[in-house]
């Protein structure tokens, strides 16, 4: 190690980093558990929206991608991959011009919001192993690179 480098770096007691370290757990926790009831929160409202489905209204539309990207978007924040993965495959079927009158996109938006759900009630983190494959197969999306 150089000496301006030395210069910079103090030694810190085994006591501090331990504390330092719970502190940092107990975060994490916190974190979690909200992050947990925002999705558990969201999911919720997807499904409500799904329940009564307008599937040629824009604003339902909107409404539905809006529910969609926020799962994509925090999905990586706590190692839960196949969130993003499938939240963009969703955010994208969404936007596709032909939903209102395909019934095969229509169906793929209710097999996305039931993996969704899956995957925070078994959670199914990181890409999922085998189980996350399985899954993706079967939706049709090419797991993200």
């Amino acid at each position: 190690m150089s000496r301006a480098l030395r210069d910079k770096v103090r030694v810190m007691p085994h006591e501090r980093l331990r504390r330092m370290e719970a502190v940092a757990s107990v975060a994490m926790l916190e974190l979690s558990t909200s992050f947990r009831r925002h999705v558990n929160r969201t999911l919720r409202d997807m499904f409500v929206l799904m329940s009564a489905p307008r599937h040629d209204d824009n604003v339902w539309r909107s409404k539905l991608h809006d529910l969609a990207r926020d799962l994509q978007s925090v999905g990586g924040s706590f190692d839960y991959g196949l969130l993003t993965t499938i939240g963009e495959a969703m955010c994208r079927t969404i936007k596709d011009e032909a939903l209102p009158t395909e019934s095969s996109l229509q169906r793929k938006l209710a097999a996305y919001a039931a993996a969704l759900d899956a995957i925070i009630r078994i959670d199914l983190k990181g890409d999922g192993g085998d189980d996350g494959r399985e899954l993706l197969s079967v939706l049709r999306i090419k797991p993200a690179a």
